[in-house]
């Protein structure tokens, strides 16, 4: 079994982009959901945008730009368009990967699991672009490296390790770099090709947003539900799985139009809730791909050699360990 895909999405909720080489952190992938798209609630309060909710966002798509350190977000125009901002507006945005903070205003997001968050405002311009395509009042924000635990003797990261127990061996707590997100998102391609025949076409592997993608010819569908620990590459990097992916609404989206879709492949979710429930803590959502945390840093390739090193004789249960910054 190897890596045939790796992805990142720098900006939450956004197009993702298909890299070669990334470099596991603490966060999970290097670049890997650094930014997100905010909303104003009635309250007042920032909240973060969903695609499943907010599918327009669909149409955004992310490259990187690694000689300017930055990346660049393009936005490609549905028939028939959605909005109509200046003629003369940009379609694309250039964004750093890492800004500067002096200038930034520090701000407090509502995320998953904490109504505030710390975040940092990006500039009016970058605001005023997103704003202006999408039709509706956004401003960016950053979220940075903070999302990481690396010190596993501070309070944050006990916290964690007492939650993280009933599925993390004890033995290895002490080697884990913890995150407060699940950091990575593994999926295989034999369980996306049993999708197929479910909507008559293929099924696009971006709906699913995976950040490491996997295949062999002795991989059979769903062998991934009962993986405990993968090794990576000739460096053996360990990632552990922890906890199985609940799929929503945002698999339903049509990317190219921005839109809820239409027809068989607007009903994916609808028909993997059919046999793919197959998590009790989970009972009314499918099941799509697994949840991780990388053990070291280090880097994997596509192509890289992948060796399940641990197995479960059951599935994993979601015990009400909720990811603040979900794969979708």
């Amino acid at each position: 079994m190897k890596v045939t895909q790796l992805y990142i999405y720098p900006i939450k909720s956004l197009r993702g982009i298909s890299v070669s080489t990334a470099s596991l952190c603490a966060q999970g992938l290097a670049l890997d959901r650094r930014y997100v798209l905010l909303q104003r609630g009635p309250d007042g309060h920032w909240r973060n945008m969903f695609v499943g909710y907010q599918p327009e966002m669909a149409l955004f798509h992310c490259s990187l730009d690694a000689i300017n350190n930055a990346f660049t977000v393009t936005y490609h125009k549905p028939t028939p368009p959605i909005t109509h901002p200046d003629p003369e507006l940009s379609t694309a945005l250039e964004i750093p990967i890492e800004p500067d903070f002096s200038s930034l205003e520090k701000i407090s997001v509502e995320m998953h699991t904490s109504s505030s968050y710390p975040a940092y405002r990006m500039p009016e311009y970058i605001n005023s672009w997103f704003t202006s395509w999408l039709g509706y009042e956004v401003v960016l924000a950053y979220l940075g490296d903070g999302l990481g635990i690396r010190d596993n003797s501070t309070p944050a990261s006990q916290h964690w390790i007492q939650q993280l127990l009933p599925v993390i061996p004890e033995n290895t707590l002490k080697d884990v770099n913890f995150s407060d997100t699940a950091a990575l998102l593994v999926v295989s391609e034999a369980s996306l090709r049993d999708l197929h025949p479910r909507i008559g076409e293929d099924v696009i592997l971006e709906k699913f947003r995976p950040n490491i993608v996997v295949d062999g010819d002795e991989l059979s569908e769903w062998d991934e539900d009962f993986w405990g620990e993968l090794l990576i590459g000739e460096n053996e990097e360990r990632v552990i799985l922890t906890s199985n992916c609940a799929r929503c609404v945002s698999i339903n989206v049509d990317l190219e139009k921005g839109v809820m879709g239409e027809g068989e492949s607007g009903k994916l979710l609808k028909k993997l809730m059919k046999d793919r429930r197959v998590d009790k803590g989970k009972k009314w959502e499918p099941i799509f791909g697994r949840y991780g945390f990388p053990m070291h840093e280090g880097d994997i390739n596509v192509g890289d050699e992948v060796v399940v090193s641990k197995t479960n004789e059951e599935r994993t249960v979601w015990n009400g360990i909720v990811p603040r910054l979900a794969h979708v």
